[in-house]
């Protein structure tokens, strides 16, 4: 349904978006609709591995993720923020990082219900991009929004631009300036793959959005294309990304092959009884139903001397689930996990879990950090931390500004904390090498409950003083026995 051609005639300016990149994004669709296009071939079945390889990446990238805002001066923006953040962010970053790893990148902008929250984007009909830098960071773009009423179709778009003015100041000077600009449009249309004709945007659900909107003093886009770090060798000159699994389509389809004729096998894996001719003729003049186990070959067994014949069939499980675990184990290193990491058991398809990557899964682990380095990490120049969830925050506080939530003098008022579950962490080998430096004198009991159980630092404080003043009443009680 992207209207490419209509939306660049609106506009009046060219979008980027290559036919490579174009039939790949298809691509990915009909996989999303679980309708990849070698579906005859595996008898019309697919188990839809993909979805499979985004859910693990998303929940080992987003495992135990937080993000906290903090304010440098007083002040409401913070509290506001972490409520945005809380609601359209982290309650549902699994989803989205799904989306993320799903389409190679997904596009966060400013929207949702009422304007008052975020929208994350899929290119898969959504948006389009206008302007880019060499670093591929997408600057400009066109955002679709679309709704329906009874038998008429309605398209949005939103054109988001930086564009350069010239202007008089108060003192009678000519100076220049950065503007944000946004263009928005409505259409309406008999036909959903028709955008139809445009229409004042008073006549639609989206009435109360001005037609062109203005803002000065921003430094980044209302907006943030999160990328997956994947080298996207489809079209390397694209700014948009592309999932990690985008060079194991082969592989896909001879996994859904093997795993559909392993299923056809186990199918018709019952023993069977083959009977000739004459007795389907005897049946059917008779009245006699057959049973199921009974396979109506009409033909003549054996010249009719034996009219009856039994068929067992031979599984080939083990041959079977070598090629299947061979496929898994090629995806799964193509898309960044340890050989091993998928493996099938004959019944279901098992993957390591979160919790379970440890360094002899070091490969895996790097890989979802490489995927977390998009959201958080440190700055090059060593000053602070970027990365897209500290552009999705200044895209909030600006918003809030901007809508008038908080005072202008609220602005840039936060501070932002990131924090990610240690993958490379093990637990028990931690908690026992800190148990040995308590009992060595190396660390204080109190900090091992702490660190190890949970519990907080007065708790436990107060277990080891109970514990030590039990000690010392046992000690004096084996002193009295002895001098009995």
């Amino acid at each position: 349904m992207l209207f490419k051609t209509d939306a660049e005639k609106a506009f009046g300016v060219e979008t980027y978006l290559s036919p490579e990149m174009d039939a790949a994004i298809k691509l990915w669709g009909q996989l999303e609709s679980g309708k990849p296009p070698w579906l005859k071939e595996s008898d019309g079945r697919t188990i839809e591995f993909w979805n499979t390889i985004a859910e693990e990446w998303a929940k080992l990238i987003t495992q135990n993720i937080d993000v906290k805002v903090q304010g440098i001066r007083s002040g409401d923006m913070p509290e506001k923020m972490q409520k945005i953040i809380d609601s359209y962010f982290l309650q549902n970053a699994k989803d989205n990082i799904h989306t993320m790893v799903f389409w190679g990148g997904v596009m966060v902008k400013w929207g949702g219900v009422g304007g008052r929250g975020l929208e994350f984007l899929s290119p898969n009909d959504m948006f389009l991009v206008t302007e880019f830098d060499s670093n591929k960071d997408i600057l400009a773009a066109i955002f679709f929004s679309y709704h329906s009423e009874g038998k008429k179709f309605y398209t949005k778009m939103e054109w988001h631009r930086f564009e350069i003015k010239t202007r008089q100041n108060e003192a009678g000077e000519s100076e220049t300036v950065r503007i944000y600009h946004v263009s928005t449009k409505a259409f309406i249309s008999d036909n959903q793959d028709d955008v139809g004709r445009e229409i004042p945007l008073s006549q639609t659900k989206w009435a109360d959005i001005e037609p062109e909107f203005w803002a000065e003093n921003l430094e980044k886009p209302l907006f943030r294309y999160i990328k997956c770090p994947v080298y996207n060798f489809i079209d390397s000159d694209s700014p948009l990304g592309v999932p990690c699994f985008a060079n194991c389509m082969e592989e896909f389809r001879a996994l859904d092959i093997a795993m559909s004729t392993l299923g056809k096998e186990t199918k018709n894996s019952s023993p069977m009884m083959m009977i000739d001719q004459s007795a389907i003729i005897y049946a059917n003049q008779n009245g006699i139903e057959l049973p199921e186990f009974i396979d109506k070959t009409g033909l003549d067994l054996n010249g009719g001397n034996s009219p009856v014949e039994q068929w067992q069939p031979t599984l080939q499980i083990t041959s079977r689930k070598e090629g299947i675990n061979f496929y898994l184990s090629v995806i799964g290193f193509k898309c960044g996990f340890d050989p091993g990491y998928f493996v099938f058991d004959g019944q279901s398809i098992q993957a390591t879990t979160a919790t379970q990557v440890r360094v002899t899964q070091k490969r895996t682990a790097d890989t979802a950090l490489s995927y977390r380095d998009v959201l958080d990490k440190p700055n090059s120049n060593g000053d602070g931390r970027v990365g897209a969830i500290h552009d999705i925050a200044y895209i909030i506080n600006a918003m809030l500004v901007i809508n008038g939530d908080v005072p202008i003098s609220d602005n840039g008022n936060y501070e932002l904390f990131c924090s990610f579950a240690d993958l490379l962490k093990n637990e028990e080998e931690d908690a026992a090498m800190d148990l040995q430096l308590a009992n060595q004198g190396y660390m204080a009991k109190w900090k091992w409950l702490v660190l190890h159980r949970g519990y907080t630092e007065e708790e436990a404080k107060q277990m080891v003083q109970e514990a030590v003043e039990e000690s010392r009443a046992n000690e004096t009680q084996e002193g009295l026995f002895r001098e009995e």
